[in-house]
């Protein structure tokens, strides 16, 4: 069971300092929590940190906590520069990393970088075969449709642990035929976690792939404090800026008293869930501080039974 924070990477107003990041990442493994993770976007309006270098800066301060991403856009990215940079960040955080990634993003990103958007699917198959080989650390020869390789090495190794992200049938389709695992996104309810799991599982079974050890994650956002409205609030400005008010917080978010926070994400864990990455409005310490000592015992609690 990994308790992770999903760090609060987005504002529109203006972000916390850089050592403000830091003393987050450092609490963040002082208060005995599990993970660090990052989300990813090329272009918004609010003001966003890019996931790869916010890890670095984390793997830089901390010694202990997993790293990752929830999610990379793999898609709007060479998949040869992120081999590097993974490789990187693999070797200096002494093996920490995990990287989630998906095939997400928005037409103007995708004209941005060049990439076709109406062959997302086939770019990013190709990209996650080219970045496994490419980071298992051998020379890689590939002459594909999107990425050409003769001789191309990527070392030091870093056989990290690849999670795919996504809510419709061919993303949970994927994660089962391509990833050790799948992190469920924010939208929805843990009601829709069994089908889809049971799509991944099956997928994987299908591609003769050992089930038992494919992980599943969620990506929930929480808000812990007495006055439910205040809690709500605080989410609803958070997510409002970077999902936009389409995010429906009563819905999808989790919010109020620690026992109702710490009930709810018990019942993830119960569902079969194993890496919980609770996304976070603010920088806001003692709200850490609450997550790691009212809430994570419960849940670990839940996981230990």
């Amino acid at each position: 069971m990994s308790i992770g924070i999903h760090v609060p990477a987005a504002a529109v107003t203006p972000l916390g300092s850089g050592e403000s990041y830091v003393e987050f990442f450092r609490q963040v493994e002082a208060l005995g929590l599990d993970a660090l993770w990052t989300e990813d976007r090329i272009f918004h309006e609010a003001n966003l940190l890019d996931p790869l270098m916010l890890l670095m800066s984390a793997a830089s301060c901390t010694r202990r906590v997993q790293l990752g991403s929830a999610v990379l856009v793999l898609t709007l990215r060479n998949v040869a520069i992120v081999a590097r940079q993974v490789s990187t960040l693999h070797h200096l955080s002494g093996g920490r990393l995990a990287l989630g990634i998906s095939l997400g993003g928005r037409p103007e990103e995708y004209r941005a970088v060049g990439v076709p958007m109406s062959r997302r699917v086939t770019v990013f198959r190709e990209s996650v075969a080219v970045l496994r080989r490419l980071l298992a650390g051998e020379p890689v020869h590939h002459d594909g449709e999107f990425f050409h390789l003769e001789g191309a090495t990527v070392r030091p190794a870093a056989p990290v642990p690849l999670y795919l992200g996504g809510q419709a049938e061919g993303a949970l389709r994927r994660a089962g035929e391509l990833a050790d695992g799948w992190i469920m996104s924010p939208f929805g309810t843990l009601a829709d976690f069994p089908r889809a799991w049971s799509i991944v599982r099956e997928r994987a079974r299908a591609a003769g792939r050992d089930t038992e050890g494919l992980v599943a994650g969620r990506l929930v956002y929480v808000a812990v404090d007495e006055q439910r409205d205040r809690a709500r609030e605080t989410l609803r400005a958070f997510l409002h800026g970077y999902y936009g008010a389409r995010f429906d917080v009563d819905r999808h978010a989790i919010f109020g008293p620690p026992s109702e926070v710490a009930a709810r994400l018990r019942e993830h864990v119960e569902a079969g869930i194993s890496r919980l990455m609770l996304g976070v409005p603010t920088l806001d310490l003692a709200h850490l501080r609450r997550v790691a000592e009212e809430i994570a015992p419960v849940v670990r609690g839940a996981a230990a039974r």
